[in-house]
């Protein structure tokens, strides 16, 4: 070919280049843009409010990003609202919004070609806590929250079953299923109890379940302790003084009663603190219950089991939950750094969770007195023999350190067993019952929680994902 002929290819090919070129730059910068939605933030305040100039920001799996800045302004009484801004976000879900120096959580789904609407209630300038709502019928229900058309949780200040302080903010921005009930109760309350044990295998974290007794002489904090590790019971148990229940259950016209002869009354409160539902009389369990709970029933209660209770059960209660939004999960609820711990093993030597970064870690929270811990510690050790570079942590809480010691032996427990008397660990970790298990990345984040007993479909999953 000669040189005349391959210069004329040359030119005649270069156009052709130039246009794939072209091509392939704006077809990467569309891959590179990300699919927007717009999200339109609204704010409103239960009476007529003012909000202080400051910049707002979204915060999701990713991280915080800002979405813009509003300027000091009045802010209207609800069911009124002031439009903020209208701004284009990433497609995606969202957990927390912060403004005027404040964060609050929020479920925002925001998705591409819809109107997006973000409602923040104010007081006194700044955002109220647990008052963000993302979405149409989020917002609609906050403005009938915020309005005063819904009833809210008094301020109440309890003693959880491991001794420490259980008040509103415990379960601000948590859905909320909370039972009257008293530990000799043996007609109502095992089978409420038996509802709780079906629905902890089958709601998120997110979704916390709380008994609170009405016989406050004799549930102590200890003997709701035992009550709940003789049951297999991985949620918060609560009591307190005579006059701080008696004024706790009034507005749910639950009277302080040591027979069984009370009112059985489960409420749904949102994660607001607004009451949504109210379920009276005995659920349906489908006729059965665990051994530990069908040992308590009366005569009475076993006719409750058998007649299907009232004709509610678990089924009705997802459904209540749905309404509220409560079966959503969060973006990044299994998110954030796991808190530092440093404890010492039975023995004495201490131990770090630092020690162990770059390497993946179980954390499992349990106490002797616990049986649905001694059934599922067996699994746990094997899962750690079959996981070699898997670092087990396991944390004894609130035990002496004489029946930790007998525990371990009589197991013949081989992981490393950290002993955490205080439980100040367990109060870092947000523990509300036990077990409970967590799984960190080799970075020192968590993958995620699981509260109850585990097995094996359920470890499995969390294993692989932290990359043991």
């Amino acid at each position: 070919m000669g040189a005349l002929t391959r210069r004329t290819l040359l030119i005649r090919r270069a156009p052709l280049a130039l246009a794939i070129g072209v091509a392939t730059a704006v077809l990467g910068n569309l891959l590179l843009t990300p699919v927007t939605g717009d999200v339109l933030l609204l704010l409103t305040a239960r009476q007529a409010d003012h909000i202080v100039a400051t910049s707002v920001d979204l915060h999701s799996a990713q991280g915080w990003m800002t979405l813009g800045s509003i300027p000091a302004r009045a802010v209207p009484k609800a069911p009124e609202t002031a439009e903020a801004f209208l701004v284009r976000v990433p497609v995606g879900s969202y957990d927390h919004v912060r403004l005027a120096g404040l964060s609050v959580p929020v479920v925002l789904g925001v998705q591409k070609d819809i109107l997006n609407p973000l409602l923040v209630g104010v007081d006194a300038g700044r955002p109220l806590p647990d008052s963000a709502y993302g979405g149409t019928q989020a917002v609609s229900l906050g403005l009938n929250e915020l309005s005063g058309q819904l009833k809210a949780m008094l301020p109440f200040r309890l003693v959880d079953q491991f001794g420490r302080p259980f008040t509103n903010s415990d379960i601000a921005g948590h859905d909320v299923l909370l039972a009257a009930f008293h530990t000799s109760c043996r007609e109502t309350c095992p089978l409420v109890a038996g509802l709780f044990l079906q629905l902890r295998q089958r709601l998120p974290p997110s979704v916390l379940l709380v008994e609170v007794t009405t016989d406050p002489l004799e549930d102590t904090p200890s003997v709701l302790r035992d009550y709940a590790g003789r049951i297999g019971a991985s949620w918060t148990f609560a009591t307190a003084d005579p006059q701080t229940l008696a004024a706790f259950w009034k507005p749910f016209d639950v009277v302080l009663s040591t027979s069984d002869v009370h009112r059985s009354t489960l409420v749904l409160i949102d994660r607001h603190g607004y009451i949504r539902s109210y379920f009276l009389g005995a659920p349906d369990v489908g006729g059965t219950l665990p051994a530990p709970l069908d040992s308590q029933l009366s005569a009475a209660g076993r006719q409750l089991l058998s007649s299907h209770g009232n004709g509610w059960g678990d089924s009705q209660i997802l459904d209540a939950l749905q309404a509220v939004g409560g079966l959503a999960s969060p973006s990044s609820s299994g998110g954030g750094p796991a808190p530092a711990l440093i404890l010492e093993t039975l023995n004495g030597t201490r131990v770090s969770l630092a020690d162990f970064r770059g390497r993946p870690v179980l954390i499992n929270f349990w106490a002797t007195y616990c049986a649905p811990c001694r059934r599922e510690m067996p699994l746990i050790e094997r899962t750690a023999a079959q996981h070699p570079r898997l670092v087990v942590l396991l944390i004894d809480e609130r035990d002496s350190h004489q029946s930790a010691s007998a525990f371990v032996n009589e197991l013949q427990i081989t992981s490393t067993v950290l002993f955490d008397g205080d439980g100040k660990v367990g109060d870092a970790y947000g523990i509300s019952g036990l077990p409970t298990t967590f799984f960190i990345h080799p970075d020192g984040g968590i993958e995620g929680r699981y509260i109850g007993e585990t097995n094996a479909e359920i470890l499995g999953p969390h294993i692989s994902a932290i990359g043991a």
